[in-house]
């Protein structure tokens, strides 16, 4: 019966011994000025069982320094993560920057364009009323020197005309509109016929001018015609023949033209500072 009243006294002790060990940990981090001075004469004294107080302690020790620093840790992440959202947003903007830089050079390149000023615009809203109004907004108006009846195009040809001018924005009436009615010239033979928007086809024909025995070839370059009473200066690309149809009611060909400007994806775009005669 002895040597099992032993172990349970050992056990006791254990326990106590722990305990007293996390109070003195919990009241020496609190810095209690008392525990400063009686630390180094507790160093000399304890010193014998230093190795079996700090095993019996560790585990403790560092579970409360776990605890006591647990807020800085959380802090100092947060201001990582909030480094690292910086970063990610610059990166970001720098691309977007860089993009939309490389869309206003581009634009800047239109080699067909020949002594006639023109303005750099944003595409600011997609269709102005509804989808079935192929209109745009601009953010360039009368303020910027703009008038009605303006070509706006982009590098790739056509995209449309100034219908209603604001003074710092502007609607454009889009080639695609059935009621966008145009003169055009066919690059290779010359021909001069007239072509209007398809509405919802998105696309554009020209249906009046082109004779049935004049030979017209899929592929076939669109310009504008630039006569004297046209509504656009002259060599403005449209587009290219995609189709030829022989229309013996009218005796006329109607050539389907897929247009060369994406007009779904217009951000920038260049307003000709020409006005047609008036």
């Amino acid at each position: 019966m002895r040597p099992v009243a032993t172990r349970r006294r050992s056990r006791y002790l254990l326990v106590v011994l722990s305990l007293i060990a996390v109070s003195l940990i919990a009241l020496d981090a609190g810095g209690f000025p008392v525990f400063t001075g009686a630390r180094s004469v507790a160093d000399d004294s304890a010193a014998p069982f230093a190795g079996v107080v700090d095993t019996v302690t560790a585990p403790f020790r560092n579970a409360w320094n776990g605890v006591t620093g647990y807020d800085d840790l959380v802090a100092e992440n947060q201001q990582l993560r909030d480094r690292i959202g910086e970063l990610e947003s610059a990166a970001v903007l720098e691309d977007s920057a860089r993009e939309q830089l490389r869309r206003l050079n581009e634009q800047l390149e239109i080699g067909y364009i020949e002594g006639i000023p023109t303005q750099v615009a944003r595409v600011s809203s997609g269709a102005y009323s509804n989808f079935a109004d192929y209109r745009i907004e601009i953010d360039r108006g009368s303020s910027n020197g703009l008038a009605e009846g303006m070509p706006v195009v982009t590098r790739s040809g056509l995209v449309g005309r100034l219908e209603r001018v604001g003074s710092n924005t502007s609607v454009v009436q889009l080639a695609t509109d059935p009621e966008f009615v145009i003169g055009v010239r066919l690059a290779s033979t010359q021909d001069l016929g007239v072509g209007r928007g398809t509405g919802e086809r998105g696309t554009f024909v020209v249906d009046r001018g082109i004779d049935l025995g004049d030979s017209i070839r899929v592929g076939e370059a669109v310009l504008t015609s630039g006569l004297s009473t046209s509504i656009m200066p002259p060599d403005i690309p449209v587009g290219l023949v995609s189709s030829v149809d022989p229309s013996l009611t009218t005796q006329d060909q109607q050539l389907d033209v897929a247009l060369s400007a994406e007009l779904t994806k217009l951000d920038v775009v260049q307003v000709l500072e020409w006005e047609p005669p008036r």
